[in-house]
């Protein structure tokens, strides 16, 4: 059973980042997902605004988690451990964490990263990236 992650395949720090999780997962527990290859976003009834503003991960029991929680949910479910959720639900983790996610993904394409997964991966079909353009110039 794997932890479905969803991410914003054109950014490199977010690409960097999915790496590194997918790098921990020894056992492939975790499917990593760019939201703008195919229709991930709606086969997981998730609009392109939901996924633009936080990452998701659903386990496979089902639970969706956002953001934090689910960079926290997609550690586990790589270690094989609940440990990370645990912690994040400890009091004033959860907003601790949920505030400096929030920060990061306002500010994720100031970040070193590497070639996003869409610019890499063209074959998979990515959504056109004007969406994620007139983003960063906001």
């Amino acid at each position: 059973m794997t932890t479905v992650l969803i991410f914003d395949g054109y950014c490199g720090f977010c690409t960097r980042t999915v790496g590194w999780i997918l790098w921990l997962d020894r056992r492939n527990r975790i499917a990593a997902l760019p939201y703008q290859a195919g229709h991930v976003a709606a086969r997981y009834e998730l609009s392109a605004q939901d996924c633009d503003q936080a990452a998701w991960a659903i386990t496979p029991d089902g639970c969706r988690h956002r953001g934090a929680g689910a960079i926290n949910a997609a550690l586990g479910g790589a270690l094989g451990t609940g440990l990370p959720l645990v912690l994040y639900r400890l009091p004033g983790m959860r907003r601790f964490q949920e505030t400096v996610y929030a920060w990061v993904a306002r500010n994720r394409r100031r970040f070193r990263g590497v070639t996003p997964w869409c610019a890499a991966n063209p074959q998979a079909g990515c959504s056109s990236p004007v969406m994620a353009a007139s983003r960063d110039q906001m």
